[in-house]
């Protein structure tokens, strides 16, 4: 119902919705580290069994991109949220190496053992 020339505003679809946070979130400041520190873990998790590419590109949403200046004066949800990924990436990459140096200490132990225990055995 339009009354004096204005349009009578309507809800965003949830797909709109979607599309909308898609946008900020691939257009925020953030995204590029964010990709980095995932294609990281990945890298880590992988170790020498594979490369891992980039199918999108962080500034694919470049008509999108919030205004610095409103970030840093007026933070909001998707601020915290992008912060808080990437923190938990970069966590998440130091725990998967600790762990992988724990069992690769482990098994070279293990194999040192194994190798005295068959030389002590056979002179």
């Amino acid at each position: 119902m339009e009354t004096g020339g204005e349009k009578e505003k309507r809800s965003p679809t949830p797909e709109e919705d979607e599309e909308i946070l898609r946008k900020r979130i691939s257009g925020h400041p953030l995204f590029g580290l964010l990709i980095e520190n995932h294609l990281g873990c990945l890298k880590v998790g992988l170790g020498e069994f594979g490369e891992v590419g980039i199918t999108t590109e962080p500034d694919q949403a470049a008509d999108s991109k919030p205004n610095n200046i409103d970030i840093v004066h007026n933070p909001s949800d998707i601020d915290h949220f992008m912060e808080a990924y990437c923190m938990a990436l970069r966590k998440l990459k130091e725990g998967i190496e600790e762990a992988q140096q724990e069992s690769e200490s482990f098994i070279k132990a293990t194999y040192l053992q194994l190798g005295e225990l068959t030389h002590a055995n056979h002179p």
